[in-house]
């Protein structure tokens, strides 16, 4: 596991011992025969919880082996952590069955604009607090096992009550409850809402309860955020506030995006698509233009290259346009920290810097490069 990477290979593997099986359309797209979240709908039904429940802190750490002198390798790269929760009420209630038929492009496509790096996926969903599961947040996972073990017992209810839905519960947890090893080197991981739908403006300190457990006041204090509890709760103006300030946070709109979202996500930050089967190459292009490795001229290509369609690119590119380009290059140099590679030797585990490391020649580091 701890060299694992995902490929093509290790995805039809992990998907057939879970029973998924895919068939190919005309058009190339991969489609799953069946219901990929059955068996876990009838168990969470049976037992009223979700399998497996929700854990609270979701970590994005480096993948080390221990050296016969005591020190640690890194054995993939520099981590880095992405996020998605997308709405899977009414008509988005397949998003769960698309995000399992598109995730090699998801991990492929995002890689070609973050080489070098470990990625680490936590890809969950959203409804309304009145369905019976509010939002199901996984780990941050990096091989094709875990990531399609956690896909299948994803459980989207396809309901929502009224039209507003609830993924503020999804951004209390990215904000506050995400310990990741980009935010220590100084830079930002990754972060998505995906909707077609408004949102609730509220915080109720139950609901936050259900979904995180009662322990979870704690926990935010533990990860840093004792000044949160049942009576104090931030407002949304904090919220995103502090979600912007430790990722780079995107609204996804599909069909357009809610006067909900745009007093939090800026127009840098807002992009609308028309179905959700592009987005692995629209978060792609998202990142590699945050990062500096998709130049802006070349967004257009990068889409028809990845197969989007053209009332997709119609729909992204004014929102892609507006990407502040090789942000993360800037909190970089701002860090004044490495970016550790693949066989960078650390001291110890828990160290934040390589003792050794390996310097690439033709890998930018002065934010002045990308502009």
């Amino acid at each position: 596991m701890g060299r694992d990477l995902f490929t093509s290979y290790s995805f039809e593997t992990a998907a057939r011992s879970k029973g998924v099986s895919f068939e190919k359309k005309s058009d190339g797209t991969r489609r799953a025969t069946k219901s990929v979240t059955h068996a876990a709908e009838q168990r969470s039904k049976a037992s009223g919880k979700l399998d497996p429940a929700v854990m609270v802190i979701r970590r994005s750490l480096p993948r080390f082996e221990e050296l016969p002198d005591g020190r640690f390798e890194m054995t993939v790269g520099c981590p880095m952590d992405m996020e998605s929760s997308c709405d899977t009420t009414g008509s988005m209630g397949s998003n769960v069955q698309t995000m399992i038929e598109v995730l090699p492009e998801t991990y492929d496509t995002i890689m070609k604009v973050l080489p070098g790096y470990d990625l680490q996926l936590a890809l969950g969903i959203f409804g309304d607090k009145v369905d019976s599961f509010v939002m199901n947040r996984p780990q941050f996972e990096m091989t094709a096992e875990k990531i399609v073990d956690y896909v299948t017992k994803l459980v989207p209810e396809s309901a929502g009550g009224d039209s507003p839905e609830d993924p503020q519960y999804a951004v209390f947890g990215a904000a506050y409850l995400t310990d990741t090893y980009t935010n220590r080197l100084g830079l930002k991981g990754y972060h998505f809402i995906i909707t077609d739908a408004p949102m609730h403006t509220d915080l109720d300190p139950n609901i936050i309860e259900r979904i995180y457990g009662g322990k979870v006041w704690q926990e935010l204090a533990d990860n840093g955020h004792g000044d949160i509890d049942r009576k104090h709760l931030p407002d949304f103006d904090e919220m995103f506030a502090a979600l912007h300030a430790r990722a780079h946070a995107f609204i996804i709109g599909v069909g357009g995006i809610s006067s909900s979202f745009r007093r939090y996500y800026d127009e840098q930050h807002r992009v609308e698509i028309r179905d959700t089967r592009c987005l692995p190459a629209v978060e792609a292009a998202i990142i590699g233009l945050t990062e500096g490795t998709l130049q802006p001229m070349d967004v257009k290509k990068f889409l028809r290259e990845n197969q989007v369609s053209s009332s997709n690119i119609e729909a992204a590119v004014p929102g892609l346009s507006a990407v502040e380009f090789a942000v993360q290059r800037a909190l970089e140099q701002k860090s004044g920290n490495v970016i550790p590679k693949k066989g960078d030797i650390f001291a110890s585990k828990r160290d934040l810097q390589p003792v050794d490391h390996i310097d690439v020649a033709d890998t930018p580091t002065d934010v002045n490069t990308w502009l």
